[in-house]
């Protein structure tokens, strides 16, 4: 597997980290875009507030951010990988006797999906 795809499935498996840098990074954008693009009324309302308040609210939209970006990068399970559950459960025990088996008796590794039927 190449070492990108490898990264790529490793975020999917894990998305906590992948989220709290989409949060980081918005809190970030907001910030800058109140920062360059605000009024000179609406930065002196922020001055005004305190630096205690303005670290809660940065803080409230780095947490409200990073928790939505985790629920739109929660992976959802295909039909696929259902249907090769209930396949999986449904198959038959492997046989565990020290008889081998011929090739052309021997039955295939991996249950047949039975969405391609």
């Amino acid at each position: 597997m190449k070492p990108l795809r490898r990264t790529i499935a490793a975020l999917e498996r894990r998305p906590w980290p992948l989220a709290v840098f989409a949060g980081l990074g918005f809190t970030l954008l907001v910030a800058g875009a109140v920062a360059l693009f605000g009024s000179v009324e609406l930065l002196d309302a922020l001055v005004a507030l305190g630096d205690a308040k303005l670290y809660g609210a940065l803080a409230l939209l780095f947490v409200a951010s990073a928790c939505a970006a985790r629920i739109a990068f929660r992976r959802r399970r295909r039909l696929e990988e259902d249907l090769d559950d209930i396949v999986l459960s449904a198959a038959p025990a492997k046989q565990t006797t020290g008889r081998a088996v011929p090739a052309d008796e021997a039955p295939a590794d991996k249950p047949a999906k039975a969405y391609l039927r």
